[in-house]
């Protein structure tokens, strides 16, 4: 099959690096596979190099990419509902169509659904898409009077759940959410499909310990994610503090603003280890005893974190946002803590309890560390991509 992936931008995100492994895992199974993303000046290089380097990419001709981004968000103040750049990228797209004929475009995100649906309807492509958690993001803030990057949010998600050839969800909540809100456009076509993963642990954990100035039979607890407070940055942070372990450590990576405030905040604390952005997570990860994430981001769905734990066979301690509690578990057995969210907020105290349970109960972290294994295999990349291939044929039979 020639399968055309788009994406907006290419950049450190769930979305984004999914949509490289997956093009890269098609490449492999013999399918002809192309890229298209929107904004080339957002566009990174090393990302795409890493997981996708084979795969033929595309980026839209913007011409003075940085004035017609203005000129929109000038246009988008005064409530008028047209973009110019989107005029140059649908250009950019109907060429690339013409080129390359695919039989089947798998969009991501709701704009590029949008985009995409209106290019291919001239051809008669079936465009699929998978949800990443836009949707029930805008529906949610509209709900709450909460403004978002687009105008007439409910029009254009009806347009394009409606002209969809299917609907792929990552989590049992989208599934509710489109029953409940949109059931009438998409009745019959939604499935849920795991993203699938093909990391690979790289990297001398022995040399990053040593780095680090962590002894060998230290207990590393750690995050990554990105730098944003609702990942539940400063709650890791709170619960390890209030764990006062000397023979434990808190590894945190990532980048931000935010997470510069938090370094400075707490740079008193020699256990606690900043690492900065890096673009190898897995190497960081191995070194790790237990992986946290008491996220309570309102659009979390598969964070690709915990899979990437699991990768590396290590118990989680985190939230039960999105599909988080189904992610750690197969057939009743956890592999890891779930701490709940409550009052939109993760309690510091069962964290630290958690922390704790780890510590104290070596057979239950032995337990969830083997369990972690199996856990991962639903994340495999063949069933990804075999049940994707399965959708991309219906889709494309159901079009002529």
């Amino acid at each position: 099959m020639n399968i055309l992936l788009v994406t907006e931008v290419i950049h450190p995100g769930g979305a984004e690096t999914f949509v490289l492994r997956l093009s890269n895992a098609l490449r492999q199974k013999g399918h002809n596979v192309r890229i298209f993303t929107f904004y080339k000046n957002l566009f990174n290089e090393g990302l795409y190099k890493q997981f996708a380097e084979k795969v033929p990419i595309a980026h839209a001709d913007i011409p003075l990419p940085r004035l017609m981004g203005m000129i929109d968000s000038a246009l988008f103040r005064l409530n008028i509902n047209y973009s110019v750049r989107d005029t140059f990228i649908k250009r950019s797209l109907k060429k690339l169509v013409r080129e390359f004929a695919p039989t089947v475009i798998h969009s991501h995100l709701l704009k590029a659904d949008r985009l995409c649906l209106q290019v291919a309807k001239e051809k008669r492509i079936p465009v699929v898409t998978t949800i990443h958690g836009d949707y029930l993001q805008f529906y949610n803030k509209t709900q709450q009077n909460i403004p978002i990057p687009l105008l007439q949010y409910t029009a254009k998600a009806s347009y394009n759940l409606q002209h969809l050839a299917h609907v792929v969800c990552i989590s049992d909540k989208q599934i509710q959410f489109f029953k409940q809100q949109f059931d009438n456009y998409t009745k019959g076509k939604i499935s849920k499909i795991y993203n699938g993963y093909d990391g690979k642990v790289t990297g001398d954990a022995a040399l990053l310990r040593r780095r680090l100035g962590i002894p060998e039979n230290d207990f590393i607890f750690g995050m990554v994610s990105r730098g944003i407070a609702e990942k539940g940055w400063e709650i890791a942070i709170k619960a390890f503090l209030q764990l006062n372990r000397p023979d434990t450590h808190l590894l945190l990576v990532g980048e931000s603003e935010y997470l510069q405030t938090l370094k400075n905040l707490y740079a008193s604390h020699k256990n606690i280890h900043f690492t900065g952005q890096s673009d190898k997570p897995l190497e960081w990860i191995a070194i790790m005893d237990v992986g946290l994430l008491p996220t309570t981001y309102p659009s979390e769905s598969l964070p690709t974190v915990i899979i990437e734990y699991l990768c590396c066979g290590i118990p989680s301690i985190a939230s039960d946002a999105g599909e988080i509690v189904n992610m750690l578990q197969v057939e009743g057995k956890m592999a890891g803590i779930i701490t709940p969210i409550e009052n939109n907020t993760v309690s510091v105290n069962a964290v630290t309890a958690a922390m704790n349970q780890y510590l104290n109960d070596k057979a239950l972290y032995n337990e969830h560390k083997k369990n972690a294994a199996a856990c991962y295999e639903q994340f495999d990349m063949d069933k990804c991509i075999a049940a994707y291939c399965e959708v991309y044929e219906n889709a494309a039979s159901k079009s002529h």
